[in-house]
């Protein structure tokens, strides 16, 4: 009956039905809150009540009555003559109790409406704030709810601020989940994972739950519920009853079909894999999960997650029973790998279980060598096993096929070399033979004018591009051959006053960092000197470059707490079988925004004091980084970020690691009966670890990570290695790294307080191409541009500019997005139109009126622009399905009436047809053509500004960059393969460097054009380098071939230190050699001089600079030129 008089769907509904009965005399009449007809309720009861009042009747048409209980009051006759009123010549008689009683009634009916006039008294005062505003209440009840809080302490908790916004909820949610309704969303939020953790079965109920309250809350209480929301489905695989639903619907089923078993469902997800794309099988694969999940069967589980682990599950994944014969599981092998390339591992380890059930040496034989029969693999078991169906395909697509095999399956290496060696002698292809381990037969190429290849090591492709990137930095691959005479000290007091990254570094990451460079320098050494196509990295130069500091820390940690445990997804032929990384966090709107470029790192707080048990211990590895404050401007992307925890160095005794007693505790000691503390865990034995195997795991988990992070792992631990050029004024450490890949950013936000700006280093640009293709400037543009972002709960104004430029520009392209709605993770394959050389003119920061007035402008035109596409949009119907837009849809619209008209002209159709308004067609038409004219000149207008904006800064070419490398990616957010282009300025040539295979690229279009198919090759990350120096900068081509390699690297020259070929020197100067010519890196002012636009930002002094090659002070001018004549 409560929700009679509070549902404000079934008030609207009997208020509607009201106004229409009698139109006219309602007219004006307010519709009626929940609050409002419960007040009117209350004051009818109340006057049957009162013996002064017992007489008046309701009339049924009474304004206030109609609205609240409808025509009649018969939509609530059922409530009020429950109550006692009753219905008689149109008016409501009211209940009339005992005149005579006195407080506190006998009489039972007086009694029952004193309970009823006080219980709508207690639903009136729990209406929300918003109803109770304009209808005050003029009955005050002391209810017990405060002493009944009070009796159970729960009286005095934080209440939500924004409580009397909250709606009220139709359902037991909060009571479900053990709360109530004022509490803070973050109470909720732990009382959602309390829940979950001791109820689990309950968990969909629970998460529908949380997912209601937030809706009901609305605002930033919703976006925090959200997240954790949004957590629950990534994180730990919950969902809700309403996605089961839908998980069954995904499939063509339904959830409460009876005829449905285990068999059916699986054969419908393998039916239904067969024929989605590698995108989509993710997500069917979690839908078949919560099928499975929901009726507990664990073969339907094991289906979805891909899981074979007894015979039974095998011939499930496989298809086949145990009378089906060993050649036909080898068939069916080969079919589902073809059908689905990433299931091959699992595949085979089917094949393997079965094999071994049977003890089948046919099966046996399969799985060792990939043969239906024993014997050499012929050319067409090759291309097949290779996944190569035209066999006129080049060289290229054979390598690049072969490549992506190994990376998927690397313990099947072995195999996919054998095929690519047997298709390799069919052709007489001596560049495929060079791509075999162990062949070094010689190449086509002149090898002392050409780069060398690197052998893929497994699952580590990207690794390859990386590296051949940083051995072509010619400064850098300077200091790393000639290391020793850079590198850091390890006495005391050096250690203690490192600073990289705007954090303390330790002795130990010091001696790791330097680890990392003298294998980096070998490999760099092989590079130049090897008389063979290719050359190998080592697995421990991998780990390192993989993996930083603190994430070695932490794996080796997690592998001695797992060693003899199930070790997640298994492995095969010894080697791990590891799964994707999840979804990045998404920023929401309310997080305010920095310049795109990425931030130095914050500094870490130290490690919390280690505890005894397992589960302490692993989280003193975790760092404490999410509890510091970070920088309002501070990019949420992780792949700029430091090593996330400090390694620290180890304490000198054992008595430094034990936690000490306080003396309370101390005088407590003593027999004072059990102790609430559970007994100390004995010691248990060390577990044996293979060392070699553990470095193959650690590389495995480092090719996990994201590819920029690794660049970030690689600069940071450059830095750690090396000793500081000098010292800045907050103690962070300034060296050739710093001066040769970072630059430094200005964040301006403008608010009604004013303006503030902050300025930060960075050491990449961050771009997205989320929303469509577009162009180098645009995306870059994305970095700088205004925005609107809140600060302090108002909106401000902010963009960025650049104070500083590195000679070597990193752009990072953020290809990577998550579909809120599908929650999961997808590629962005948008093409980015790159140009061979940009200005950077445009986003200097200045105090030239000119360019500010022209920046303004800018953000204007492009504030129109965006109103103009979305117009465009609209009149496009781009969110529709149906592939019309406006106008077409009008003109279809238009000639179904033309047909509805003409059946009156066809006897066998007249009877059926329809009246059509002879004004409507014509208005169709007209609308149409309104609608194609608009669109028209929103396409030209559209043209106009883009031109206007791309002309802006046409004439402003002082900065000027030219590409050298792009890193692509070939694949989906789950896998890929990656290769990286390189351009020679000396030779004038693009080359593609693909692991072993490098080769010159004849027709740019591979790399500059857009590619019209699906799922292409895209840039990923990028680099432009400052073109007044960039023959000092880059050289991608550095051989110095000898044929009898030495067993041992030559020792290093003694002496002081030289500085990197263009870079300041940290002590003397004029040791450089004598070709050297290049301007100092460490400032590239803008052309006052200084970072404007802040206040007292002027630098007023004049910045020396140290030239190599004459050993002197350089002062800099005004204008930004050096008196070498170089203007920056």
């Amino acid at each position: 009956m409560v929700r009679l008089l509070t549902d404000p769907a079934v008030l609207q509904k009997r208020t509607d039905e009201a106004l229409a009965a009698d139109p006219q005399r309602l007219e004006g009449v307010a519709r009626p809150l929940p609050i409002t007809v419960l007040m009117n309720l209350r004051t009818y009861v109340w006057n049957a009540l009162q013996s002064n009042q017992q007489g008046k009747s309701i009339s049924a048409i009474n304004k206030r009555f109609m609205t609240s209980f409808g025509v009649d009051g018969k939509p609530c006759q059922g409530l009020l003559e429950f109550l006692g009123f009753t219905f008689k010549d149109n008016v409501w008689e009211p209940p009339r109790p005992n005149p005579w009683g006195a407080i506190p009634y006998q009489d039972p009916q007086r009694i029952f409406l004193d309970d009823v006039f006080h219980e709508l008294s207690a639903l009136i005062s729990q209406r929300p704030l918003v109803e109770k505003k304009g209808n005050q209440d003029e009955y005050t009840l002391h209810p017990a709810r405060d002493d009944l809080l009070f009796a159970v302490d729960s009286f005095d908790y934080i209440k939500a601020p924004r409580r009397e916004f909250f709606q009220m909820a139709p359902a037991p949610y909060y009571e479900d989940l053990g709360v109530v309704e004022d509490m803070l969303s973050s109470d909720i939020v732990e009382a959602f994972t309390r829940q979950i953790s001791v109820d689990r079965e309950r968990a969909p109920r629970y998460l529908k739950c949380l997912k209601e309250i937030g809706i009901l809350r609305g605002g930033e209480d919703s976006e925090a519920i959200s997240r954790a929301v949004e957590a629950a489905y990534t994180d730990t695989n919950l969902y809700t009853e309403a996605d089961v639903t839908e998980a069954y619907k995904y499939f063509g089923l339904t959830h409460d079909d009876p005829r449905l078993t285990e068999d059916s469902i699986i054969g419908k997800f393998y039916a239904y894999l067969s024929s989605t794309t590698t995108t989509q099988e993710t997500e069917t694969r979690q839908q078949l999960w919560r099928i499975g999940d929901s009726r507990k069967s664990e073969r339907i589980k094991s289906a979805a997650e891909d899981r074979v682990a007894t015979p039974q599950q095998a011939q499930v994944f496989l298809g086949v029973s145990d009378e089906t014969a060993d050649d036909f599981v080898m068939t069916m092998f080969t079919t589902k790998v073809n059908d689905n390339p990433s299931c091959r591992d699992v595949a085979r380890r089917a094949v393997e279980l079965i094999a071994e059930s049977r003890n089948s040496e046919v099966l046996k034989h399969f799985v060792k060598t990939g043969e239906m029969t024993a014997g050499e693999m012929d050319v067409a078991d090759a291309y097949l096993l290779l996944q190569v169906p035209d066999r006129t395909a080049d060289d290229g697509a054979i390598i690049a096929a072969y490549t992506i095999c190994v990376d998927d399956a690397p313990a099947q290496a072995e195999k996919y070399t054998r095929a690519l060696g047997v298709i390799a002698s069919e052709r007489n292809s001596p560049l495929l033979s060079s791509m075999v381990p162990g062949s070094v037969g010689k190449s086509d190429r002149d090898l002392s004018k050409w780069p060398v290849g690197l052998q893929n090591i497994g699952n580590t492709c990207y690794l390859n591009s990386l590296l051949q990137f940083y051995f072509s930095i010619k400064p850098y691959r300077n200091m790393v051959l000639d290391f020793e005479n850079f590198k850091m000290g390890l006495d005391d007091e050096a250690c203690q006053k490192k600073q990289v990254g705007s954090r303390k570094v330790s002795k130990k990451e010091v001696e790791r960092s330097q680890k990392f460079l003298r294998e980096l320098g070998v490999l760099f050494s092989d590079m130049i000197s090897s008389p063979n196509s290719f050359v190998t990295p080592g697995q421990e130069l991998a780990r390192l470059t993989l993996i930083s500091p603190s994430n070695e820390a932490a794996i080796r940690r997690r592998s001695t707490i797992s060693a003899g445990q199930f070790g997640g997804l298994g492995e095969i032929n010894g080697m791990p079988v590891l799964g994707p990384l999840g979804p990045p966090h998404i920023v929401t709107e309310n997080e305010i925004q920095g310049p795109v470029p990425a931030q130095e790192p914050a500094r870490a707080e130290p490690e919390k004091a280690k505890r005894s048990s397992d589960e302490d211990s692993e989280a003193t590895l975790v760092s404490d980084g999410a509890k510091n404050e970070a920088p309002p401007a501070q990019s949420d992307d992780k792949e700029n970020e430091p090593p996330d925890t400090v390694m620290v160095d180890a304490p000198n005794s054992e008595s430094e690691s034990k936690p000490e007693k306080s003396p309370d505790a101390q005088t407590l000691a003593g027999p004072v009966g059990p102790s609430d503390e559970p007994p100390p865990v004995p010691p248990r034995p060390a577990p044996q670890v293979d060392p070699h195997r553990q470095l193959i795991e650690e590389v495995e988990i480092g090719a996990q990570q994201d590819v920029t992070e690794v660049i970030n792992n690689v600069l940071f631990q450059s830095q750690c290695a090396i000793r500081p050029i000098q010292i800045a004024s907050d103690g962070e450490q300034v060296d050739q790294v710093k001066d040769l890949f970072y630059g430094q950013a200005i964040s301006y936000i403008l608010s009604d307080k004013g303006k503030r700006s902050k300025e930060e280093w960075w050491c990449d640009i961050k771009i997205d191409v989320a929303t469509g293709p577009r162009d180098i400037y645009t995306a870059i543009d994305g970095a700088f541009d205004i925005q609107k972002v809140n600060v302090e709960d108002s909106v401000a104004e902010q963009y960025a500019t650049i104070s500083k430029l590195p000679p070597i520009l990193q752009i990072q392209v953020q290809r990577v997005q998550f579909d809120a709605v599908k929650k999961r993770s997808f590629k962005s394959t948008h093409h980015l139109d790159l140009k061979e050389t940009i200005y950077l003119d445009r986003y200097m920061d200045t105090r030239k009126p000119e360019i500010l007035d022209r920046r303004k402008q800018c953000w204007e035109w492009k504030d129109k622009l965006k109103k103009l596409e979305s117009r465009r949009a609209e009149l496009l119907r781009q969110t529709e399905t149906d592939g019309l837009d406006t106008a077409a849809l009008l003109n279809s619209a238009k000639d179904i009436l033309n047909d509805l008209n003409g059946m009156k002209d066809s006897p066998e159709t007249a009877q059926d047809a329809i009246d059509v308004d002879p004004q409507l067609i014509p208005e169709l038409d007209r609308l149409a053509q309104g609608a194609q004219d608009e669109l028209r000149n929103l396409e030209q207008e559209i043209d106009n500004t883009q031109t206007m904006i791309s002309g802006q800064f046409v004439d402003y070419k002082n900065l000027r960059y030219r590409l050298y490398a792009v890193f692509v990616h070939h694949g989906s957010v789950e896998f890929g393969h990656y290769y990286i282009y390189i351009f020679d300025f000396e030779r004038n040539v693009w080359r593609k460097y693909n692991d072993t295979y490098v080769t010159e690229v004849r027709d740019l279009d591979e790399i500059f054009k857009s590619q019209d198919r699906h799922n292409p090759p895209t840039p990923y990350f990028l680099v432009y380098v400052n073109d007044q120096i960039k023959d000092r900068l880059v050289s991608p081509v550095t051989r110095q071939i000898v044929e009898t390699v030495p067993e041992s690297a030559p020792e290093p020259v003694a002496g002081d230190a030289t500085a990197m070929e263009g870079v300041i020197p940290s002590n003397k100067a004029g040791e450089a050699d004598v070709d050297m010519h290049p301007p100092a890196y460490d400032e590239v002012y803008t052309e006052n001089g200084a970072s404007g636009e802040g206040v007292n930002s002027e630098m007023t002094e004049k910045k020396n600079l140290v030239l190599a090659e004459h050993g002197k002070a350089t002062p800099w001018t005004q204008n930004g030129a050096d008196k070498s004549g170089v203007n920056w």
